[in-house]
């Protein structure tokens, strides 16, 4: 079973156990041989062991589909190596995609049917999690796995060579994937500036991209490492100072792109930058996310916090009183921004996705993936 990883993780978990039961009672062995499968990001370089064999050698491929899935690079190879196993006009009856979440439209090129639960216009993420609708989500799981049987039993995948180099396999969602770009907007300022308001300078570069708030645990500049973090989901990270920010954010909603403002807790302190902030905060944050992010070992920003937070505030006036989930601030190490800012882009990237906007590849953190082998 494939599936792109995700804050739902325990209930595929969960989902995959129930399977495997009902499919290991039902088989004509009552064995049926299953494994796991995992998923990995663009800036991990283990895979999953086995993950090239049991590609190459089980009998029935199911995917939990999602907008999520969709945008998931390593899914899509995934889905190259099991499908490329059959010839023109085979049977694919062993390839079952499920639909996981309720707006899991499959792209017509994959010209297979998706699997929805019948009587619900929820997918079935939702039978999953929800106990009142325990009798549906049993039913659908013993339809599914009757399925998975059959075709395990009648129809099963043809054996090939296991790949070896995963990286050369093209990822077949790509068809369905223009790129998208996210500015990223360092709110941030040079060594130079700084040296007016605040004594460690350490944080601090000859421009503003070079700031690095969480040195000396993580040395590279934030910029960089936003970068990353798009890239992993498929973004084309534009990194950008504040100059000329107001029109960039203006231009990026009119074409539906993402903007992420990385901001230091001193530039309010600098009134040239602070006036800039405040025309954004005027004219309305829309979409625009703000993350404020300050190393815990920073002792001059913990010990002025209070003064920091109160520039904040008078800066960003009205986002803070009417979407003050548009400001993040609690990001004291650099695990807390990754997880943040990955949740953050996965939020816009599901909502343009949900719009009707064309959707990119995302690829998550190395996890076990459930797949299933028929009997």
């Amino acid at each position: 079973m494939s599936s792109a990883a995700g804050d739902d993780d325990p209930y595929v978990r969960q989902f995959f156990d129930d399977l495997r039961g009902q499919v290991s009672a039902l088989s004509s062995d009552h064995g049926a041989d299953l494994s796991f499968l995992g998923t990995v990001g663009n800036r991990d370089t283990a895979l999953p062991a086995d993950m090239l064999l049991r590609l190459a050698s089980c009998d029935v491929f199911v995917a939990l589909t999602s907008p999520r899935y969709f945008r998931n690079a390593t899914c899509g190879r995934q889905w190259e190596i099991f499908t490329s196993r059959f010839k023109a006009g085979d049977d694919r009856a062993a390839v079952i995609p499920v639909a996981w979440s309720a707006d899991a439209a499959m792209p017509e090129f994959l010209d297979v049917p998706l699997v929805v639960p019948e009587g619900t216009s929820r997918g079935l993420r939702q039978l999953v999690r929800l106990r009142g609708l325990r009798s549906d989500y049993e039913s659908f799981l013993g339809q599914l796995a009757r399925r998975v049987v059959a075709a395990g039993e009648a129809a099963p995948a043809p054996a090939s060579e296991p790949v070896t180099d995963f990286a050369r396999v093209p990822n077949i969602f790509s068809a369905s994937i223009v790129d998208r770009r996210v500015h990223i907007i360092i709110a941030a300022a040079s060594r130079q500036e700084m040296d007016e308001v605040r004594d460690d300078l350490s944080y601090y570069g000859a421009e503003a991209g070079d700031w690095a708030p969480y040195r000396p645990d993580v040395p590279g500049s934030l910029a960089s490492r936003a970068r990353l973090l798009a890239a992993d989901q498929a973004l084309r990270g534009e990194v950008a100072a504040l100059d000329d920010v107001v029109d960039r954010i203006e231009r990026a909603r009119a074409a539906h792109e993402i903007v992420v403002i990385l901001c230091d807790w001193w530039i309010t302190q600098l009134d040239a930058y602070r006036h800039i902030l405040a025309e954004i905060d005027r004219r309305g944050l829309g979409d625009t996310v703000v993350l404020v992010p300050a190393s815990r070992a920073d002792r001059e920003s913990m010990d002025n916090l209070a003064e920091l937070r109160f520039g904040l505030r008078r800066t960003f006036q009205e986002s803070w009183r009417q979407a003050q989930g548009r400001l993040h601030s609690d990001l004291s190490t650099a695990e807390a921004f990754d997880a943040d800012l990955a949740g953050v882009l996965e939020e816009a990237r599901n909502r343009l996705f949900r719009s009707g906007a064309e959707p990119g590849e995302d690829s998550g953190p190395v996890v076990e993936r459930p797949i299933l082998r028929g009997p």
